[in-house]
């Protein structure tokens, strides 16, 4: 199993799926890129975080696989085959960093998530030489459906206009005036398959959910918290199906230990 690692500006309160292949319309290069060896023993526990700078982006104790999971965005891990085994040790972490020139930097700052997702890929693909293709696939998934309860999510008042904000902290997803995509994407990185909403539910909802993360228990904690699919039916009258779906999945050709700075 990955180290669980946070996502910082890039992926944060994404509102919205996002392609596999993300398109820019201005593409910009990378003017200094730097992917150094880390030994996991300077790595605090659960450590690894990727963020955005204005110039660029950075990343520190993570293995490649999770790097390829934020450039893509799936962080459902049962949607990228072919990783080698090396790619996911977590005694194989790496520092990157990656830089734009300083002319290019205001461009680069004003980029959408999608375009700095294909700037990623580009530097997976420079630095490791990782060359991947998409393809339909029929694998596990779940199907999410309204409780026999019935759903208990609250829907904003309508003067209420605050922004659409979701946090979610480790074992505590806080929703504010926001749509189930964001939760629909942190479901799947829980139960590390592809889940898909049939709910009909397409308002933005205020709830918060807390569980016990799937890295850490299958039923509670010490805290008492139940696990993730005990508390998505008991605090949001929602609830995962087993299903089968046909998905897209990122399929790697090759990839590589990385080329020397």
């Amino acid at each position: 199993m990955l180290p669980r690692c946070a996502v910082v500006l890039i992926c944060a309160g994404i509102a919205g799926p996002c392609a596999l292949q993300a398109q820019s319309t201005r593409p910009l290069q990378w003017d200094i890129t730097s992917v150094k060896p880390i030994s996991p023993e300077t790595c605090p526990a659960n450590s690894g975080s990727v963020g955005s700078l204005p110039d660029g982006v950075t990343a520190s104790c993570v293995p490649v696989a999770f790097l390829v999971q934020v450039a893509y965005h799936l962080m459902d891990p049962g949607r990228i085959v072919g990783l080698p085994e090396w790619t996911k040790d977590g005694q194989r972490l790496f520092a990157i960093q990656a830089r734009v020139s300083g002319e290019d930097a205001a461009a680069f700052d004003k980029l959408s998530r999608q375009e700095k997702f294909s700037m990623l890929q580009a530097l997976l693909a420079e630095r490791f030489h990782m060359k991947a293709h998409t393809e339909a696939r029929e694998m596990p998934a779940y199907d999410l459906v309204i409780a026999k309860s019935g759903s208990k999510l609250k829907q904003p008042e309508p003067d209420e206009h605050a922004a659409s904000q979701f946090d979610a902290p480790d074992g505590k997803a806080k929703s504010v005036n926001s749509p189930l995509t964001n939760l629909i994407f942190l479901l799947g990185r829980e139960t590390g398959h592809p889940v898909v909403d049939k709910t009909n539910l397409n308002g933005k909802y205020d709830f918060t959910l807390e569980y016990t993360p799937a890295a850490r228990a299958t039923n509670t904690d010490e805290t008492g918290k139940p696990s993730v699919f005990t508390a998505l039916e008991e605090q949001l009258g929602l609830k995962l199906v087993p299903s089968k779906e046909p998905v897209d999945v990122l399929v790697i050709d090759s990839i590589e230990p990385p080329t020397a700075n």
